[in-house]
């Protein structure tokens, strides 16, 4: 029999130590995309609860792409990878907008298109790493100092990714998105190849 997406993750979770299951709790907690999940429901949420409140919150869907985030985010990138491997195998459930878009190759997508402006709204909301970003695009001459104050000024993640996009992304061309794209896959590569489809 098929394990289905709860006895995955139920599994994944259990694996964790307790100091990595608790750095789990925090960060999903910590998320700044909607919907939010409270401290409170999560604080003493043994794995099986806590997968229950992950399906109940963003659907059997979500719940695997939040977990493969927060995995990341707290440096469990080999247990992120299990679930990116379940997520892609041909007996799982699983599957998301941009994976059954990119059925037909991430090349068709649209090609007058950059990576970084198809994928817009779903970086935005999910780069969780703005500071950083930020300190490597300054070092590459992607963006000036006043445009790095300009987008750290704004008090929120989703507003500084937007801040980035508006302005020195637009005037940057394809050769700065290139860039931004390659400190991207460096930095979450999770995230990107989840928007790839891979």
């Amino acid at each position: 029999m098929s394990k289905t997406v709860d006895d995955i993750l139920i599994g994944v979770l259990d694996d964790l130590g307790e100091a990595e299951l608790k750095k789990f709790r925090r960060k999903l907690c910590d998320r700044k995309q909607e919907p939010k999940v409270r401290r409170g429901i999560v604080e003493k949420a043994d794995p099986v609860d806590l997968v229950d409140i992950l399906t109940r919150t963003f659907t059997e869907d979500g719940a695997v792409n939040v977990a493969i985030e927060v995995l990341a985010a707290i440096n469990c990138q080999d247990v992120a990878k299990e679930l990116m491997e379940f997520k892609k195998s041909p007996g799982s459930c699983v599957t998301s907008g941009d994976r059954m878009e990119s059925a037909t190759g991430p090349t068709k997508m649209n090609q007058d298109k950059h990576f970084v402006d198809h994928h817009r709204t779903a970086l935005i909301d999910r780069v969780s790493q703005v500071e950083p970003l930020l300190d490597r695009l300054l070092e590459r001459g992607i963006i000036t100092q006043n445009a790095y104050s300009d987008v750290k000024a704004n008090r929120t993640t989703q507003n500084r990714m937007r801040e980035l996009y508006d302005g020195p992304l637009k005037a940057c061309g394809p050769k700065g998105k290139d860039i931004f794209l390659d400190i991207l896959m460096e930095m979450e590569p999770f995230l990107i190849s989840d928007l790839k489809g891979e």
